[in-house]
């Protein structure tokens, strides 16, 4: 009888243990989360989006957590089964939306915009490929950059930061920057597409249609004087 008592909670330990996957455990702090914020906020506004959406993923990671359970039934496959799935979201959601270049600016920059000016002739290429998760892009003095790479030969984020490494919009500088609507010009019978990236000191920042406007005349005047320097 004693040695059975003994054997009992060691039994109903492990029993419990193989009921906590990592699917359970997203589920649960997922809908813990929505309640932390219904309880933090009191005009959620926006927020009842958000909250709505976390209870439903809640909800569906304990749907696919109880279906496996039931279907595999062993539960090391289970446990690595979503483990595998959990990461795989991870690569995938990364690849898709934490792919970032990195433009490097001189440290004394004095422009209001960095521009890069996509497929020139006899430009240096970006190198950019679908493998590339990080990449440092320098920019010359002038904060305009020629490349003969493709438009689309790009990655999504984009962060800003001196040769010393300070990076703008973060505690350690005043100055901010924001990406200015895509758009392309044409010099020579030839169109050529760009992407433009305001830096801003104080409260950044804003543009207008008739700044990137404005800023598509003046860039097309110091392309082709570059051009023409070369």
């Amino acid at each position: 009888m004693s040695k059975h008592m003994h054997k009992l909670p060691a039994s109903c330990m492990n029993n419990t243990l193989k009921k906590i996957t990592p699917f359970l455990i997203l589920s649960i702090s997922s809908i813990i989360y929505a309640i932390f914020i219904v309880i933090k906020e009191r005009n959620l506004g926006w927020g009842f989006f958000a909250v709505i959406a976390l209870v439903a993923i809640g909800i569906l990671l304990f749907g696919i957590d109880f279906g496996l359970k039931k279907w595999l039934k062993n539960y090391k496959k289970i446990f690595l089964t979503e483990l595998t799935l959990v990461l795989l979201v991870i690569v995938i959601y990364g690849y898709k939306f934490n792919r970032t270049k990195t433009l490097i600016i001189p440290t004394e920059f004095d422009k209001n915009y960095v521009t890069i000016v996509y497929g020139v002739e006899n430009s240096k290429d970006l190198s950019i490929s679908a493998l590339t998760w990080n990449k440092n892009i320098e920019i010359p003095k002038s904060g305009i950059l020629l490349t003969s790479s493709d438009f689309n030969e790009n990655l999504k984020e984009t962060e800003i930061k001196t040769n010393s490494g300070i990076y703008l919009g973060s505690d350690e500088t005043e100055k901010g920057f924001v990406r200015m609507a895509e758009s392309e010009f044409q010099s020579k019978g030839q169109n050529y597409k760009f992407r433009t990236w305001k830096i801003q000191d104080g409260f950044c920042c804003m543009y207008t249609t008739e700044e990137v406007e404005k800023y598509k005349a003046e860039l097309k005047t110091e392309f082709e004087k570059i051009k023409a320097s070369r």
